[in-house]
């Protein structure tokens, strides 16, 4: 391994592992309320699905580590939580949970600020992580929520406990020979569970270093040798002066329960659908859509038979999108998926990539040709919703945390989105998120709070 590569990480992660709230920009603490409220939402609305229910069944232990397993697979059984391309991954989800599942080890009130400070150490060792090992991760065939998420919730929930540096890099050391996630099981109950592996791996980690095991000091780098093929990496490049990447390249609130990669197509289609509005009994449009290099990969499913086949299906989401004219927890369930209505308009779904080289995928356009009697008519998607460049509004957020509440069947009063909204960084967040994981858990089968 380079030795000079292998110091810079540290030294760099070191940088940002020091960091305490009182010294972090109120713009960054205020995008992490931001998205634990979001990635809460999701765990709400993914408390009761298959993915969570299996983790709540598969042992009885109501441990920390399990209690991570089951709110990572809640967090995440969706695919509605925030994303990040700087990486590639969903950085709150391992995070929040691990953070989530762990607080009662912590020191003291944990507060608000405590939380959100974890939070944004925590995802910022993740993403620059792998922005370091670069797309050639994903493009592996790794889904890097998992892989990468197991480090970043380690981070983080070792920042909570406040451990030495040492326990530290020795807790992401452990962390890295625990990561997994294989993108072949997207569209399944694995996915999920990749994040519920990396929270519970993370707390498992932290707790091994602070028992005194031992790892040795080239883990990060074996890490990202072995997971970037093989390939040789230059230096890190972010140093104590970048911007927070909460807040550059920024998080990406879902607007949609599906796979990142058909948010812009959906966009493309319901404008252009408020242009040119179907009509009862109008014949299937034809819908082409241009994609960037290396985004098609992911969506696998063109005839999809579940709900969460659907979410990694372009045929089935832009013919939702245009049939419907709404996409949303609705309709991702397997009888929306098998519907007999929409498959004459999925099968005059085209889909293309742009041919090489890779695009950054946060910026790579989308473009979207329907073809009508009589009229053709086409957009360029550039941004996807809920980036900083479309952000979603905390009424927004309101309405996920509602639509999220209702599909999970959790007793969640609105008024804790309001309060976490409101709350004063000071604020101790223990009752209410003990209360809140309480609720979760029993709703996926485990009373263990």
């Amino acid at each position: 391994m380079d030795s000079k590569v292998n110091t810079g990480f540290w030294s760099l992660a070191e940088t940002v592992y020091a960091r305490r709230a009182p010294a972090i920009e109120a713009a960054a603490m205020e995008h992490a309320r931001r998205a634990w409220l979001d990635t809460l939402a999701c765990m709400v609305g993914g408390a009761g699905e298959p993915a969570a229910r299996a983790a709540a069944q598969a042992a009885d232990t109501a441990g920390a580590e399990h209690r991570a397993l089951v709110l990572g697979a809640a967090s995440h059984a969706l695919d509605y939580d925030d994303v990040c391309m700087l990486a590639t991954c969903h950085p709150s989800a391992p995070v929040v949970s691990a953070l989530l599942a762990g607080m009662d080890h912590a020191e003291g009130e944990v507060t608000l600020a405590d939380l959100l400070a974890a939070h944004l150490v925590g995802t910022e060792t993740m993403l620059r992580l792998g922005a370091w090992l670069g797309f050639g991760h994903y493009a592996l065939g790794f889904h890097a929520t998992g892989t990468l998420g197991v480090v970043g919730a380690a981070a983080a929930y070792a920042h909570l406990l406040r451990l030495p540096v040492a326990q530290w890099r020795t807790a992401l050391s452990i962390a890295a020979s625990s990561a997994c996630g294989l993108r072949a099981n997207f569209g399944t109950d694995t996915k999920p569970l990749h994040v519920g592996f990396a929270a519970s791996a993370a707390i498992r980690a932290v707790g091994l270093a602070r028992a005194g095991a031992t790892a040795s000091d080239d883990a990060i780098a074996g890490f990202a040798h072995a997971f970037a093929g093989g390939a040789r990496l230059d230096p890190p490049r972010w140093d104590a002066l970048t911007p927070w990447a909460v807040l550059a390249p920024g998080f990406e609130v879902k607007r949609y329960p599906s796979c990142y990669l058909t948010h812009r197509m959906i966009a493309g289609i319901q404008r252009l659908r408020e242009r040119h509005p179907p009509q009862a009994g109008d014949a299937p449009v034809a819908i082409d859509l241009l994609l960037p290099h290396g985004s098609v990969a992911p969506l696998k499913y063109p005839q999809p038979r579940t709900g969460l086949q659907a979410k990694f299906s372009a045929p089935y989401c832009a013919a939702a999108a245009w049939v419907d004219g709404h996409v949303g927890l609705a309709s991702f369930s397997d009888a929306a998926a098998n519907r007999g209505a929409l498959r004459p308009q999925m099968l005059q779904v085209r889909v293309a990539e742009r041919p090489g080289p890779h695009e950054p995928l946060e910026t790579a356009p989308v473009r979207v040709t329907i073809t009508g009697p009589g009229w053709s008519d086409a957009i360029l998607v550039d941004w996807a919703p809920g980036s900083l460049q479309d952000p979603v509004t905390d009424e927004d957020l309101l309405a996920k945390w509602a639509d999220c509440a209702a599909n999970g069947q959790v007793a969640t009063p609105a008024a804790i989105a309001t309060g976490w909204l409101a709350a004063g960084m000071d604020r101790p967040m223990g009752s209410l998120l003990h209360s809140l994981r309480g609720a979760i858990l029993a709703r996926s089968g485990n009373a263990g709070g």
